[in-house]
């Protein structure tokens, strides 16, 4: 009967280890999940990415802009354009020409009769008297630096639109790591309810909403998961890469708030740096040319022409000289086209101006509203939660409140947690909107 006690006080005290044990890992857990700490689970997941090769956010932008396939097709566009210019500096337009004529004819007579052959050849050339050759080289210079304007301005876009999917990215490896943790906090809670349960502290209703709470962080695992795998692949079509490729990312979300920037300075910076802003003001100055190119080309060329003719009774050698008379085609339709370019090349331009206005105001209220966001979590709301929860975890301790009151408590932790990393989501991209909207004159 002494030996049944003793088997039965030890095995109670080795419960109440556990339950100690158990105690202390949720206080550390609970802990962790609030300071943004918390270590990857080692599972296969996690191993297969140590595996991968990182890439970080430069790594990334750099393969973009090698790699992408949308730049590449924008960047023979260059190609095209130097083409003209080749063309344009071509010291004559037009080629030459050369005519020859042969004909044979019958000598009179009194001539002694017989036959004879005549033959002539011309050679001409067109030449262009009113200065359109510049003119035209200018044209050809101002598309040419559109171009590249225009290339430079794609590489912002896809620079920024790299650094938006990259920080989702990240945040989405976070939640997932975040969601990793969560089940595993919540087996532990599964673990510790049922030795409750056998001794007799909690019912079969409570170790039943345990496994249902572990089933949900079992399905917000696997949508965390999902979601990481979907911002990867949105990832590695703006990189150029293959389908079967595989790859992992590595770096952080701000932690801190930015200092807010000038609105003023933020709108010199666009106007100055933006490389569509450059683009239009190329364009305005290639359409006026064009169309004091049309007003040249209306202006006749001159033809000059050498020939040499030959007959039975001479050779004749001499120079022509031919002018088109413009009575009918006076390049009107030509130079309406072109003032309507010009035209709309000024509009265009006046109305990026107002969209780069509109850009800084929706940018610098968003950074405004992340930073505000972001310092309210590092002031307030995680160290409030921090006290709650080391409160609670005193009071569970002493035996004040119960375990699912402590549970209540983590779960809002963990829902700061999720709630912080979009925050820092949010700074990021709006950071990433700055260095965006001012043509990459500010970065961080």
């Amino acid at each position: 009967m002494r030996l049944m006690q003793v088997n039965f006080f030890s095995f109670l005290h080795k419960k109440y280890r556990e339950v100690l044990r158990v105690k202390q890992k949720l206080s550390i857990l609970a802990l962790y999940l609030l300071a943004g700490c918390l270590l990857p689970a080692n599972t296969s997941a996690t191993a297969a990415e140590g595996q991968m090769k990182a890439l970080t956010v430069e790594d990334a932008v750099q393969r973009a802009l090698v790699h992408n396939p949308d730049l590449q097709t924008l960047r023979l566009e260059e190609e095209s354009a130097k083409g003209q210019d080749e063309k344009a500096r071509l010291l004559l337009i037009n080629n030459p020409t050369i005519e020859g004529a042969v004909s044979k004819k019958d000598k009179p007579d009194e001539e002694g009769g017989g036959k004879f052959t005549n033959y002539g050849f011309k050679l001409s050339q067109e030449f262009e008297i009113a200065g359109q050759r510049a003119v035209r080289i200018d044209v050809a210079e101002k598309e040419l630096a559109r171009v590249r304007s225009e290339i430079t301005d794609r590489e912002r876009i896809l620079i920024s639109d790299v650094k938006d999917l990259f920080a989702k990215a990240l945040a989405a490896k976070k939640k997932n790591g975040l969601a990793r943790e969560i089940v595993r906090l919540n087996e532990e809670l599964l673990g510790y309810t049922k030795i409750k349960f056998q001794a007799g502290d909690v019912s079969g209703l409570d170790v039943n909403l345990s496994e249902v709470e572990l089933s949900k962080a079992k399905k917000e695992l696997l949508l965390a998961e999902r979601g990481y795998r979907d911002s990867l692949l949105a990832l590695q079509g703006l990189l150029g890469l293959s389908a079967d490729s595989s790859f992992a990312i590595e770096g952080d979300l701000p932690s801190e708030a930015p200092a807010l920037p000038d609105k003023e300075a933020l709108k010199a910076l666009a106007f100055s740096h933006r490389p569509d802003a450059k683009a239009a003001e190329f364009e305005i100055e290639k359409t006026q040319l064009a169309r004091e190119l049309v007003k040249k080309e209306a202006l006749p060329h001159i033809t000059l022409s050498g020939f040499y003719e030959r007959d039975e009774r001479r050779d004749a050698v001499g120079l022509a000289i031919s002018v088109p008379l413009p009575f009918f085609d006076r390049k009107q339709a030509e130079e309406k086209e072109a003032s309507a370019k010009a035209e709309g090349a000024e509009i265009r331009a006046a109305g990026l101006k107002k969209t780069i206005e509109r850009e800084i105001d929706q940018v610098f209220n968003d950074i405004i509203s992340a930073i505000e966001e972001l310092s309210l979590f590092r002031k307030e709301i995680l160290v409030k939660a921090a006290e709650n929860l080391n409160l609670l975890n005193l009071a569970f301790r002493e035996g004040k409140i119960g375990f699912f009151e402590v549970r209540l408590a983590q779960k809002d932790t963990i829902e700061a947690q999720f709630a912080y990393i979009e925050a820092q989501t949010r700074a990021q991209l709006a950071l990433n909107a700055i260095e965006k909207t001012t043509g990459g004159a500010m970065t961080w």
